[in-house]
């Protein structure tokens, strides 16, 4: 993961922990997030689906996301926080 990795985490876990858990809701705040940094939607959701999925590509990853369920997907972004210091 790169240097922006651990600030995207940060913000997703944050949101993440709030929102409506529906794909469509999960993807426009992970958008906004990146429209906040100036990134595009891949850029942002690249750090989330490693952290979340262990993989670079994989199946859609909000549906994944949603059918994960939000104790799981939490979990798995801060256990990726704590990897990465």
């Amino acid at each position: 993961m790169t240097a922006t990795a651990r600030p995207l985490l940060m913000s997703a876990t944050a949101a993440y922990r709030t929102v409506e858990w529906r794909a469509e809701v999960l993807k426009a705040a992970l958008e906004a997030i990146g429209a906040e940094q100036g990134l595009k939607l891949g850029k942002v959701q690249a750090p989330v689906r490693v952290a979340v999925t262990g993989r670079t590509v994989g199946l859609p990853l909000f549906e994944s996301l949603e059918v994960l369920g939000r104790d799981r997907t939490l979990g798995r972004l801060l256990a990726a926080l704590d990897r990465l210091g």
